[in-house]
């Protein structure tokens, strides 16, 4: 019988590792200096018994923090597990469970702990909104674990009616963070939280600018890793820390005319998925064609600062309106146009020479609209699109070496339309 492992000691053990190899080589702050402890926290706080809180890509960690919780988003979580090669086993343990054609995602997760290599959570809070998947799997997982659980309710359209509506339902998780650990809502500890948020917010939206210019400094690897980071993080002062370093370090670049590469050539944005796998593919297109990724649905965080932080209601309406337009809701939990609308922006304002939909094959709504969605980016932005059928998390429906081959006759597509064009979009 294979030894059980602890996947959150283990990440924490791992990022440790990174961040001493990485110590004095990286250029500027380094992601997995910040990663590494987080997971350190993350790993206390399960080792000490404390209340540690399962959320998804669609919820913001502010409200855990402030109720003294540890939050793990658990898309970063099994994005890790899938890019130490680990995912496979946890897909084949959950498969014998749930029907195949659910996402690797919650497959990831709920192998995990079926093997007993991930403990339980105090709770698991996500939104209705936009994953299908999510709905289907995460309330069995709690009822067969027997953890709490807790759906934010969302409406299909964003308005003002939508915002009061998801504050009620983000008001209403409150009494249940209380129930679960004693403790009341200290306002000003909330208030704090929100402060840093709002900091680190400020820094995202600099960072955002920072990255559209030409040539972009920034690293491929960080601009899709900081996801994690801002998932995880927000309301700490640790981020603000990261992201103030991150940005004086970038705007330093700029400032000189440099780029991240001698030479940048190529300018990608990725408008799906990330090859979480095999993250070194994006180090690889810049090795092979000097092709930097400037931007990437998921690092598309473009929501403002909460605006009035006085008040729980202020705060839960600006709430509200940050998991509204978080990356990948904002796009996919909507009309077609949503989605549509974002990526245009993305090719447009991050001046793109090619965009690439790593379309995940479990999220079928966006592969009912992918090829929509090329034609009008290449008809009305000029820029080629590829669209390449994988799972984000399990290398063997489509590898990296083919992945690769994709990208190749890809580039080929991208040289021969800028040479056409002369400019970049």
């Amino acid at each position: 019988m294979e030894e059980r492992k602890d996947i959150i000691q283990s990440l924490s053990d791992n990022f440790a590792i990174l961040k001493g190899l990485l110590e004095g080589k990286s250029d500027g702050v380094s992601v997995f200096e910040y990663l590494g402890p987080y997971f350190d926290k993350a790993n206390a706080t399960q080792q000490s018994g404390d209340k540690l809180a399962w959320i998804n890509f669609g919820v913001m960690p502010e409200l855990f923090w402030a109720m003294d919780m540890t939050p793990i988003v658990v898309d970063s979580l099994t994005g890790a597990i899938s890019g130490l090669g680990e995912a496979m086993k946890y897909i084949d343990i959950a498969e014998q469970h749930i029907p195949d054609y659910l996402c690797s995602n919650n497959k990831i997760l709920l192998g995990a702990a079926l093997a007993g290599d991930l403990r339980l959570p105090s709770i698991m809070v996500h939104p209705s909104h936009p994953c299908d998947s999510n709905m289907a799997t995460y309330p069995h997982m709690a009822e067969h674990f027997g953890y709490p659980y807790y759906l934010i309710d969302m409406p299909y359209f964003r308005n003002e009616r939508s915002i009061e509506y998801t504050a009620r339902e983000l008001g209403n998780l409150i009494p249940v963070l209380e129930d679960l650990t004693g403790r009341k809502l200290d306002f000003d500890k909330l208030r704090q939280v929100m402060e840093y948020s709002n900091q680190a917010q400020e820094y995202v939206l600099k960072l955002n600018h920072i990255r559209q210019q030409v040539p972009s400094p920034y690293p491929s690897l960080d601009m899709i890793t900081e996801y994690g980071l801002l998932m995880n993080m927000a309301g700490t002062p640790e981020l603000v820390e990261y992201l103030s370093k991150k940005y004086e370090w970038a705007k330093g670049k700029v400032d000189k005319g440099e780029g991240h590469l001698p030479e940048e050539k190529y300018r990608l944005v990725w408008i799906y998925g990330a090859v979480t796998f095999d993250m070194g593919i994006f180090n690889w297109l810049e090795r092979e064609y000097g092709a930097v990724s400037v931007s990437h649905m998921n690092n598309n965080w473009t929501m403002n600062p909460v605006e009035d932080i006085s008040t729980l209601d202020g705060i839960l309406k600006g709430w509200a309106q940050k998991i509204e337009n978080l990356p990948m809701t904002k796009e996919c939990g909507g009309p077609w146009e949503n989605y549509l609308n974002a990526a245009m922006a993305l090719c447009k304002d991050y001046k793109a020479d090619g965009a690439i939909f790593a379309g995940h094959m479990a999220c079928k709504s966006n592969w009912a609209i992918a090829k929509m969605v090329k034609d009008r980016i290449q008809d009305e932005a000029g820029v080629p699109v590829l669209n390449i059928q994988l799972d984000l998390f399990d290398p063997r429906i489509t590898s990296a070496e083919t992945i690769k081959g994709m990208l190749n006759n890809f580039m080929t597509t991208i040289m021969e339309n800028k040479k056409g064009r002369g400019s970049p979009c």
